[in-house]
């Protein structure tokens, strides 16, 4: 019976002891707004910037009897077209390209008539060239310009041009000024909303974990630029208008493709330089502000 009752006892203790040694370490605080109100204010911003990216793609398709005949040929338009481009945006422009060879085989018509392609290796009937170019400007502005340069030298494939926002830290560091701003500004609605004023500063807390609670853009502070960006940062620099047009020159860039001297001219870029307007980028920052309220 003794044995039991020092088993019960021991095992009580064992209980006991983690809550005392976790109370001991100060694992158990008091909330922050256990003893004294507190006022929360969710800033947000919404800034509008310029976009500051445009890209396009295309390709040059070139066939010819031997491979390198028609890898020549695809590689020598694809070349004027990056000296036009160049030409044209210079170290704005980041031209990428990549080159396929693929070949294609001879075709007869079976008992049924239908098209069949025989894919034996002495049945080689010539060979396809594709030059891929994926051109990303830094100022959108150019962006026409540079793909009416491309377009100039007639190439199979081209998409349309994305015109789209890089964000730097800059352009960050600006929304969360703002965002700061509106937290502060609706803390101090809700302190005097409650009859008191703001105390101490708490918390300040940047993104959407913790204190804060979901918004939609319908409740955004917009800011469209100006003088409201505050906080001792520049407004956003728009895109410049582009400069005016160069006296005609005789050619912007010219080269030979197999037997033939192909030129682009100022006259081309006039008549496949297609504009867009580009329209303005969003960049959203969050902040949590927790003050104490004071009566």
């Amino acid at each position: 019976m003794k044995f039991r009752t020092l088993a019960v006892v021991t095992t009580a203790a064992a209980v006991l002891a983690p809550v005392a040694m976790a109370q001991e370490a100060g694992q158990y605080v008091r909330p922050y707004w256990w003893d004294k109100p507190v006022v929360e204010g969710l800033g947000r911003a919404l800034i509008e910037v310029a976009p500051n990216r445009a890209r396009f793609d295309l390709a040059f398709v070139e066939t010819a009897d031997k491979s390198d005949e028609a890898m020549k040929k695809a590689v020598q338009r694809s070349k004027i077209a990056y000296d036009a481009i160049k030409k044209i945006a210079g170290d704005k422009a980041r031209v990428s390209t990549g080159v396929n060879v693929t070949a294609f085989y001879k075709q007869y018509k079976d008992k049924e008539g239908n098209v069949q392609t025989n894919y034996r290796a002495d049945q080689v009937d010539g060979y396809e060239a594709r030059v891929t170019m994926v051109v990303v400007l830094t100022d959108p502005a150019l962006a026409g310009k540079a793909r009416a340069a491309a377009l100039a030298l007639g190439p199979q494939s081209v998409n349309p041009i994305n015109i789209y926002l890089e964000q730097t830290p800059d352009m960050q560091r600006r929304a969360l000024d703002e965002a700061a701003k509106d937290a502060r500004a609706r803390a101090q609605l809700s302190a005097s909303a409650a009859g008191g004023r703001l105390g101490d500063l708490l918390i300040v807390q940047e993104g959407t974990d913790g204190c804060m609670g979901n918004w939609s853009t319908g409740q955004v502070a917009r800011v469209l630029g100006g003088d409201n960006y505050g906080g001792g940062y520049p407004a956003p620099a728009y895109a410049p208008p582009p400069p005016p047009p160069a006296p005609p020159s005789p050619a912007i860039a010219s080269g030979q493709v197999g037997r033939q001297t192909i030129t682009v001219s100022e006259m081309d870029l006039a008549a496949l330089d297609l504009p867009s307007d580009a329209s303005p980028m969003t960049i959203q920052s969050s902040v949590c502000m927790i003050y104490t309220l004071l009566k």
